[in-house]
């Protein structure tokens, strides 16, 4: 053993004092330290979360606006009435006829085409035969193609008289005209 004059034994008294006061800081002051990080970073998380509930909420008034058009729009009538293939069939004839008519053009002959299940959808299609103008055959195409329930127009097939005779330049002609047309309904419960 090493003997220690008094003044050595006075510092290493010292010395030790300050390295148990400074173990004693550390042992109150580091749990305390790292609670108030844990603090710290959950206040930084809760003031986040909430600049972020209340930017959505602050989008509430425009999201609702949007579900109420959303919903008008799933209101509208985008496929045909019925689930039934030969009512469906007849809906799109029906359809189909009132617009012709509405179009200066005359029905010659009209054939309904076998339903086709597509997932939850059936495919009701009619294949048609007629005459009409120009004219007409624009407006009547354009009528079946913006309609509801939508339709569509398939195999068109225009054809102009083969021998006609100019007696009024102003006059036109009658095309023949043929195409199927094509309506989706929802498939009822099996």
């Amino acid at each position: 053993m090493i003997q220690l004059t008094p003044g050595q034994s006075k510092a290493a008294a010292l010395a030790l004092l300050l390295a148990v006061l400074a173990l004693a800081v550390a042992a109150v002051a580091t749990p305390l330290w790292l609670l108030n990080r844990r603090y710290d970073a959950a206040l930084e998380d809760a003031t986040t979360r909430l600049q972020r509930y209340a930017k959505i909420a602050g989008m509430r008034e425009g999201l609702q606006k949007k579900a109420i058009e959303v919903n008008a729009l799933g209101r509208t009538p985008h496929f045909l009435k019925s689930a039934s293939p030969a009512l469906a069939a007849a809906e799109l004839q029906e359809q189909a006829r009132v617009v012709l008519e509405a179009n200066g053009g005359k029905l010659n002959s009209i054939q309904i085409l076998p339903p086709k299940d597509e997932g939850a959808y059936r495919r009701v299609s009619v294949s048609m035969q007629l005459t009409t103008p120009l004219s007409g055959l624009k407006a009547m195409l354009h009528a079946l193609e913006s309609a509801h329930p939508y339709l569509f127009i398939d195999n068109l097939t225009v054809r102009s008289p083969m021998a006609f005779t100019v007696r009024d330049p102003a006059a036109e002609p009658d095309l023949a005209v043929q195409f199927d047309l094509t309506g989706y309904a929802l498939k009822g419960p099996q």
